[in-house]
C-alpha cells in the first residue's frame, strides 16, 4: 500500500549528506538575521511626490515646439498670469484646425478665458455641417465673443438645421441685435425710436 503522508521520514542525521546539514545551517542563519532587522512601521514610510514642473518653462517649451519663435514665446509665457492655459490654447487650436500657432497665440493672449476659446474655435471647425469659414475668421469671431462657448453651441447647433455658411451663421449668433427667428429671410423689426423732447425756449 501507499504511504498516506505528505511528509516524507527524515532519515537519521548521521545518514544524511553533508550539503543538507550545510543549507539548513544557512538557513537558521538567514533566520536570525532577518528576525534582526526591525520593521519599521507604516506610518512612518514617506512618499515623495515630485513637484510639478514648472509653469513658465513649460509654457515656453511648448509655444516653440508648436512653432512660435522664442522671443515671442518667451513675451507670451512672463505676461501671463497663467501661463499654462495659454500654452494649451495655443497647442490645441494649432493642432486641430488649420490655424498657425503664431495667430492663435495672438488671440488666446487677449481672451480672459483661454480654454473657452479654444473649445469654440475647435467646435465650430470640426462639428459645424455646414460650408467651412475662413479659420481666422473663425479664431477672430470666437475672441470677440462674451461668451465663446455659448457661441459656438449656437453656431454648431443652428447648422445642423439650417442650409446657411458657416460665416452667415457666426454673423448673426455674434450680433446680439438679430434674433434667431429672424433665419428664415424676414425683415428683423424696427426698434421704436427714443422720444426726445424738443428743446425749452429761452423766454
Amino acid at each position: 500500500m501507499h504511504n498516506r503522508n505528505f511528509f516524507p521520514i527524515l532519515a537519521p542525521a548521521s545518514s544524511r549528506p553533508n550539503w543538507i546539514l550545510a543549507l539548513a545551517a544557512q538557513l537558521a542563519t538567514l533566520s536570525l538575521f532577518a528576525a534582526a532587522i526591525p520593521v519599521e512601521p507604516a506610518s512612518a514610510i514617506t512618499i515623495r511626490i515630485p513637484r510639478n514642473r514648472n509653469p513658465y518653462r513649460v509654457c515656453a517649451l511648448e509655444l516653440v515646439d508648436a512653432g512660435v519663435a522664442p522671443e515671442v514665446a518667451a513675451n507670451a509665457c512672463a505676461g501671463a498670469l497663467h501661463p499654462r492655459d495659454i500654452s494649451k490654447c495655443v497647442v490645441q487650436i494649432n493642432r486641430k484646425t488649420k490655424i498657425s500657432a503664431a495667430d492663435a497665440l495672438s488671440s488666446c493672449r487677449r481672451v480672459r478665458r483661454p480654454d473657452e476659446l479654444t473649445t469654440c474655435v475647435v467646435d465650430i471647425s470640426a462639428r459645424s455641417r455646414t460650408q467651412a469659414a475662413e479659420p481666422l475668421l473663425v479664431l477672430d469671431s470666437c475672441r470677440r465673443s462674451l461668451l465663446p462657448e455659448v457661441f459656438s453651441e449656437c453656431v454648431v447647433g443652428l447648422s445642423r438645421r439650417l442650409d446657411f455658411s458657416t460665416e452667415r451663421l457666426m454673423s448673426t449668433c455674434l450680433d446680439s441685435r438679430d434674433r434667431v427667428g429672424q433665419l428664415d429671410g424676414r425683415p428683423a423689426p424696427t426698434p421704436p425710436a427714443e422720444l426726445i423732447p424738443p428743446p425749452s425756449r429761452l423766454n
